[in-house]
């Protein structure tokens, strides 16, 4: 092990986007109308403000719950790597890998169906020892517990955290099955 001692800690930060904008002012607009329905005082109306605010007015916190979440997505220390389980959940649902627990880290990507086309969805494995000798396949043979999915909004590129990984083990082997980034049909 080298001499890395401080952790390296992978976030999320804000990133506006259109979609984002057009969701959240779907969303505030959907509330609003709610609001205004139980306000009208109907049976029917109280019940039907009820569920718009419940459901939209939930859907809009719960979208920016990731972005401003407190807790890290990925922290790689002298110990090993810590996946924190999202936030609102309870650090005791974290996972964490110890360094003698993984064999490999490798990049992949999951092709997933959207809108008549495919997208690329990329991910970042740490394989765990009990893993390493099965084979690669598509779809995906990893768990969710240890891989992390590569996101435009972390405020570290994936060589960086290969970098920081290899600052606390020099000899862990790195495997890049990653697709073409645009796989549209």
């Amino acid at each position: 092990m080298s001499g890395a001692t401080a952790p390296f800690v992978l976030t999320n930060r804000f990133r506006v986007t259109w979609e984002g904008a057009w969701l959240t002012l779907a969303c505030t607009v959907f509330t609003i109308t709610g609001l205004a329905l139980m306000l009208r005082g109907g049976v029917v109306d109280i019940i039907m403000g009820l569920l718009a605010v419940v459901v939209f007015g939930g859907a809009g916190i719960a979208s920016v719950a990731r972005i401003l979440s407190p807790r890290p997505v990925l922290v790689i220390d002298g110990e090993g790597a810590r996946f924190p389980a999202p936030w609102p959940r309870s650090k005791k649902e974290d996972i964490f890998l110890p360094w003698s627990d993984i064999a490999l880290l490798r990049a992949c990507t999951q092709v997933v169906p959207h809108r008549g086309g495919t997208v690329n969805m990329h991910y970042l494995d740490f394989v765990p020892t009990d893993e390493a000798d099965r084979p690669f396949r598509t779809p995906p043979p990893w768990r969710t517990d240890h891989a992390v999915r590569v996101r435009p909004t972390w405020d570290h590129s994936l060589d960086e955290i290969i970098d920081a990984v290899h600052a606390h083990q020099p000899e862990l082997p790195f495997e890049d099955r990653r697709e073409p980034r645009n796989n549209r049909v």
